[in-house]
């Protein structure tokens, strides 16, 4: 019941403001109709002038503000990000040298605090990639092809997060900067 009653004073109170502004554009057309043409057309074209020049500055101050939101959020996005490419790149190395692998719980460590790193300033796209990467690597944990890709389309919105377009980046190009034979798992 109370819905209703906000529902119909919200429409009447807009059909009110609608019927005022009728009202007052009608009283300065019968005004200007009433004047000499010269007169009429300089009010008009003073009145266009300060609508333009407060739309001009209203739009300005609106993109202005979006801008030092987006560079204020991209200040907070790519420290994390760099952490971890550096976290996946000593991880990968790790492989390679003699003293072995990250421990499991130094992974999940990371992999925890990322996760909630990016759920308040990562963008959509990076935090669904996210979760279908981690998705894809529970399902398939052997198929080491499906993992690198979905890696490198993490990557990829990672980039596009922090201001890249990733135009001219195919498939296997990103990850081909840290796997030497990523050739022979790109589908020709």
């Amino acid at each position: 019941m109370k819905k209703l009653i906000n529902l119909i004073l919200g429409l009447s109170l807009m059909a009110g403001i609608i019927y005022g502004l009728y009202s007052i554009v009608n009283y300065f057309i019968g005004i200007l109709s009433s004047l000499q043409q010269e007169v009429s057309a300089a009010i008009i074209a003073g009145m266009v002038t300060i609508i333009v020049s407060i739309l001009s500055i209203t739009i300005g101050k609106y993109y202005e503000r979006k801008m030092v939101i987006e560079k204020e959020l991209r200040e907070k996005k790519i420290p994390m990000y760099v952490e971890f490419i550096e976290f996946f790149f000593n991880m990968f190395l790790a492989e390679k040298r003699e003293d072995g692998n990250i421990s499991q719980e130094d992974m999940i460590s990371f992999f925890n605090k990322f996760t909630q790193k990016l759920m308040v300033w990562g963008s959509d796209e990076v935090v669904s990639q996210w979760s279908n990467y981690r998705r894809k690597i529970g399902k398939n944990p052997g198929d080491t092809a499906k993992t690198m890709f979905e890696f490198e389309k993490l990557l990829l919105a990672i980039r596009k997060d922090t201001g890249h377009t990733n135009k001219n980046i195919k498939s296997g190009d990103l990850l081909g900067l840290f796997i030497n034979d990523i050739d022979n798992y790109i589908e020709k």
